[in-house]
């Protein structure tokens, strides 16, 4: 029986498709759980240069830049889905141009290609090391699939008289283009700059089902083309903490989740002391006294006067104390099974390291500022805090200083 040998192409494909598929709906809800990440929206912009590896090409890596030029440029924007700390799954669409000369062949060709493609990213940093909100750099890989539409005009070298033609009304796609698929493969670097932009390098392979990009067919089985790229990169805003976040369920029942907050700069008031009752006095005791006048008698028995008896009891002072048994706070962080470092938190997010304190609730570490005497006040330090970036703090309650699981009824 004859068996259709398969091409490049046709062995990774599928193994891309896998690769995708399972870091979209197996690892992604993993990490999700396991570090309270929250998937979000990126756009992003890019442009660089746009490099051919094939046939007609002077050196095997290096591009020339005399006797036809070799360097190239291209630009594109894609769509990114961040899923979890480690996997994003990204659209892209790219327009660039190529070029390739072989002088002892005395020739040249150029070219220019529409790419649609869809890829996963791979975060290496946040394999290797736990995922730390707001952190400023990012390594990651990139694996895809996709196709390229390209028009490709081979010449010769000394007289600039075009050999071939590939595409140019003879293709299959859009305007006569020649269509191929394409496999994608590379890596990138992201650097955080604020809340919503980034800006991130990569550079990203692309291996063709075809040898047919230059213009020449033969030698070289697989073209290749590189787009080596900066770009820039806008996050959507994520979600508001729901209302049911505010009433302490963010602790599932197998205490195994948790919604972490996102830190920002802002101030940290003191709280009042408790008011202390005021003063009580107690009343002088004063007895009235008892003057008792006697007849005069004869003169010759002296006068007699009884003293005046004044029983006077001393002033008594009691001053109470009192300590409220019930407090609100403003919680802005938790860990599940092991501690964060105050100074940490301190230095990270520019809050008085005194003012943060640590307590422990269902086997988390939890993290709390300020002491309030009733929920408005909590609330309103709490909406002081979530606009100035850390959305996610919210009002929780302690009695005799343990944290409740619910707010009392206010």
């Amino acid at each position: 029986m004859y068996h259709k040998k398969l091409t490049f192409l046709q062995k990774i494909v599928p193994i891309t498709i896998l690769i995708i598929l399972y870091s979209t709906f197996g690892f992604a809800q993993t990490y999700n759980t396991n570090t309270g990440f929250k998937s979000y929206w990126q756009i992003n912009v890019s442009g660089g240069t746009s490099l051919f590896f094939g046939d007609i090409k002077q050196y095997k890596i290096w591009p020339v830049s005399s006797n036809e030029n070799e360097w190239r440029f291209g630009a594109g924007v894609q769509l990114v889905k961040q899923i979890s700390p480690v996997f994003g799954i990204r659209g892209q669409a790219l327009y660039g141009q190529l070029s390739g000369t072989r002088r002892d062949w005395n020739k040249y060709f150029e070219s220019n290609y529409v790419e649609f493609n869809l890829n996963t990213t791979i975060s290496i940093r946040n394999i290797i090391s736990s995922y730390q909100p707001n952190q400023f750099w990012d390594a990651y890989l990139v694996l895809g699939i996709g196709i390229t539409n390209y028009n490709t005009e081979l010449k010769d070298l000394s007289t600039k008289k075009v050999i071939r033609k590939v595409g140019y009304g003879n293709g299959k796609s859009f305007g006569g283009r020649t269509l191929q698929g394409i496999v994608t493969g590379g890596i990138g670097f992201d650097f955080r700059i604020n809340d919503h932009f980034n800006v991130n390098v990569e550079s990203v392979n692309r291996a063709m089902n075809s040898d047919d990009m230059d213009g020449w067919v033969g030698g070289f089985k697989y073209d290749i083309y590189n787009y080596s790229s900066i770009g820039i990169s806008y996050k959507f805003g994520t979600k508001k903490s729901s209302k049911k976040s505010e009433n302490y369920d963010y602790f599932k029942n197998d205490n195994k989740e948790i919604k972490e907050a996102e830190y920002d700069e802002y101030d940290t008031d003191l709280v009042e002391p408790p008011a202390v009752d005021a003063l009580v006095i107690e009343p002088s005791v004063v007895k009235t006294p008892d003057y008792t006048i006697t007849e005069k008698k004869p003169a010759k028995e002296p006068e007699v006067i009884e003293e005046v008896t004044v029983d006077t009891q001393p002033e008594v002072v009691v001053v109470e104390t009192v300590t409220p048994d019930l407090e609100y706070r403003v919680q802005i962080a938790a860990k599940y099974g092991r501690e964060l470092a105050k100074q940490y938190l301190s230095n990270t997010y520019n809050i008085n390291i005194n003012d943060i304190k640590e307590d422990r609730f269902n086997n988390y570490y939890i993290y709390t500022i300020g002491s309030f005497e009733t929920y408005d006040q909590a609330r309103d330090k709490r909406n002081l805090i979530r606009s100035q970036g850390i959305s996610d703090a919210f009002v929780v309650a302690f009695k005799n200083g343990r944290r409740l699981s619910k707010l009392p009824p206010q």
